[in-house]
């Protein structure tokens, strides 16, 4: 192998990362893990449900991140034991149309309590986060005001992060998937008229799959991006870059 092929595969290298997934046993969450997993990334999954994974280099934990102490406690339990953390994935979320508050409380105040208390892990080597935000946080939608609000809040809250930790080698970053065949999507997906209106508006034609966020994943995660911080990536097969 000559030496620019090594220099491209070490630049986008995860290998031995110590990387937390919130949401890690959600649908875009999981396939996420693995892959990683698979590039021999070290991977700690965070999720409010409890399960046991046997799966090489995933580590499970159980926790509610809306309660700060113990997530505190749960942050020192797994920097204790791992040495570092070097990446913190944010992909956890919900679409609550019944309650606005769930939506905030879940996609907003979780990932900030998280995201503080790991920075302050970050803070001597430095590291990656990148949330997970959504078109959302772009355009308005009907129906679902805390869901838009929650997704909007939390890209500007990626770019106050991005400029107070800066110093620090610590850089922030959005994803935001369009729309991608998950759990969260299926119940529009099913319904004609909801989806023939939604491929209308994808160049591409067609829903995303989860392993087609991995490569911008990858890309924020690496050093392949180690002058980028604070910006928008989206996975979106075009929506947004579509008028009329």
């Amino acid at each position: 192998m000559n030496s620019k092929k090594k220099l491209i595969k070490n630049l986008f290298s995860i290998e031995k990362k110590n990387c937390i997934i919130t949401g890690g046993l959600g649908g875009i969450g999981f396939k996420i893990a693995k892959l990683m997993a698979h590039n021999k990334a070290n991977v700690i999954i965070i999720d409010r449900k409890k399960q046991n994974i046997k799966y090489k280099n995933i580590h499970c934990y159980q926790s509610d991140l809306l309660n700060k102490n113990k997530t505190k406690n749960l942050i020192d339990k797994i920097h204790t034991k791992f040495g570092k953390i070097d990446i913190l994935i944010n992909a956890l979320g919900i679409s609550d149309e019944n309650s606005f508050i769930n939506n905030i409380n879940t996609n907003l105040i979780s990932v900030y309590n998280l995201t503080k208390i790991v920075i302050d892990k970050m803070k001597t080597k430095g590291g990656s986060i990148v949330n997970f935000t959504s078109l959302n946080s772009e355009l308005g939608f009907s129906n679902n005001p805390g869901y838009v609000s929650s997704k909007g809040a939390l890209k500007m809250l990626t770019k106050s992060f991005a400029i107070d930790y800066a110093k620090y080698n610590i850089r922030v970053n959005n994803i935001g998937p369009g729309y991608i065949k998950t759990k969260m999507t299926k119940k529009r997906f099913q319904n004609k008229k909801s989806r023939n209106l939604r491929l209308s508006r994808i160049p591409f034609g067609r829903y995303g799959n989860p392993d087609e966020l991995f490569g911008a994943i990858v890309f924020l995660i690496s050093d392949g991006s180690k002058y980028i911080t604070g910006q928008d990536f989206y996975v979106d097969g075009g929506f947004l870059a579509k008028g009329i």
